[in-house]
């Protein structure tokens, strides 16, 4: 693999993604015991992944910084997505569903 950090990065992007129930990323993002939990049960569960199916050792180093990189990477998703729904551009695409603005 050329680069595991960003690989590993996704991956766990995906599975914080795909967590139910969703996980609510502006109190994750400030630290909280889901945070604690979800880089617990996670990261584990990112070693024991690419060990299977890789046969590779990720470092501690690398999924602690993968993790925190996918925590970043979707709370930055979230804040874009939200700033997009109350921008000028998607009005028209509100009028045109009859959307409540």
């Amino acid at each position: 693999m050329k680069d595991k950090l960003a690989d590993v990065t996704y991956w766990l992007a995906m599975e914080i993604a795909k967590n139910d129930p969703p996980v609510n990323l502006d109190e994750i993002y400030q630290g909280s015991l889901e945070l604690d939990y979800l880089y617990q049960v996670l990261t584990n569960k990112a070693q024991g992944y690419w060990q299977s199916a890789h046969s590779e050792e990720l470092t501690p180093v690398l999924v602690n910084n993968a993790f925190f990189r996918a925590i970043a990477l979707l709370y930055d998703r979230n804040l874009e997505y939200e700033r997009s729904r109350n921008a000028k551009e998607t009005i028209w695409v509100k009028d045109l569903l009859h959307l409540p603005m």
